[in-house]
């Protein structure tokens, strides 16, 4: 149920086993995106990733409580004031889909306001034992179909859901 150690580490994604070198679905996926969605905290990590941007083909919005966050990547703006009707507006545009990226609190946020139609949770066999939750917080009851499951050698599983 954790995204992240408890500080936000990711190091345990590093040296996960992908014998077969896998991309679990993610070219497919990102194909269908047009919009990248993310909150200030996970802005911040992959800007410290010291990698070149990864969303810069897509329009990325950054949601923070900072109106002065400095926004150094290409095709990305910040929402910091009325963060729920800018979304619903987002969600009703034309085009391809949005991916809310993270984190937990963002995405629990989402949930109780109804703007996640779909999720695709991937599972990974290894137990955190403590961190940062998927759905932090108090959640309303939400039910979601499952639409499908895929399984790697690895022992990572997709699944992908839609909300009835």
């Amino acid at each position: 149920g954790y995204i992240a150690g408890p500080n936000g580490e990711l190091e345990w994604l590093e040296g996960f086993p992908n014998p077969d070198q896998a991309d679990y679905g993610y070219t497919d996926f990102y194909a269908s995106i047009g919009t990248v969605v993310m909150g200030r905290k996970t802005y911040t990590e992959i800007l410290g990733f010291d990698v070149d941007w990864p969303y810069a083909e897509n329009d990325t919005v950054v949601i923070s409580r900072n109106s002065g966050l400095e926004m150094p990547t290409v095709n990305t703006r910040l929402v910091y004031q009325n963060i729920l009707e800018s979304m619903a507006e987002l969600k009703k545009a034309d085009g391809k889909d949005i991916w809310l990226v993270g984190g937990g609190e963002l995405i629990s946020e989402f949930l109780r306001q109804d703007l996640i139609d779909e999720m695709i949770i991937s599972m990974v066999p290894l137990v955190l034992g403590e961190g940062i939750p998927l759905f932090p917080g108090k959640l309303k009851k939400t039910e979601f179909e499952l639409l499908g499951a895929e399984s790697f050698k690895s022992g990572i599983v997709n699944l992908h859901y839609k909300r009835k």
